[in-house]
């Protein structure tokens, strides 16, 4: 299947929302955060897909947050690193755009988490060794 390549002009509504990501990626990849005072948002591009990271919110109940709350960790090609449970996804990048929008982190996988919690100290063990 052929991409559209959109409008010629780049005044449409798809092209002006990735115009804007463009102005984001030459602010340093920042996007000023609504809440005054508080530090700008951080913007990645992983995998051909734009997101905001907002900062880490505990206080927040997770159905108001990006993604349900899930926590997400980006490894950016700085070095840097930053997990955030806030995270907002604006899309796929259209493949037209991905010579402007170039990625810019990766999503590390989440580490899995024990199927059982134990109870105690003893949980699990042989009864041998339990004492």
């Amino acid at each position: 299947m052929l991409e559209r390549t959109c409008c010629a002009t780049e005044t449409c509504f798809d092209c002006q929302f990735w115009r804007e990501k463009t102005t984001w990626a030459a602010n340093g990849d920042t996007v000023p955060s609504r809440l005054p005072g508080a530090p700008d948002d951080r913007v990645a591009r992983a995998g051909g897909w734009h997101y905001v990271i907002r900062p880490m919110d505990r206080a927040t109940p997770p159905q108001y947050l990006g993604f349900g709350g899930r926590l997400f960790t980006f490894q950016f090609t700085d070095g840097s690193t930053v997990t955030s449970n806030n995270v907002m996804c604006q899309g796929e990048i259209p493949t037209h755009w991905r010579d402007r929008l170039t990625d810019n982190a990766v999503i590390v996988p989440v580490e899995p988490r024990p199927t059982t919690i134990p109870f105690g100290p003893t949980e699990g063990l042989a009864p041998e060794n339990a004492r």
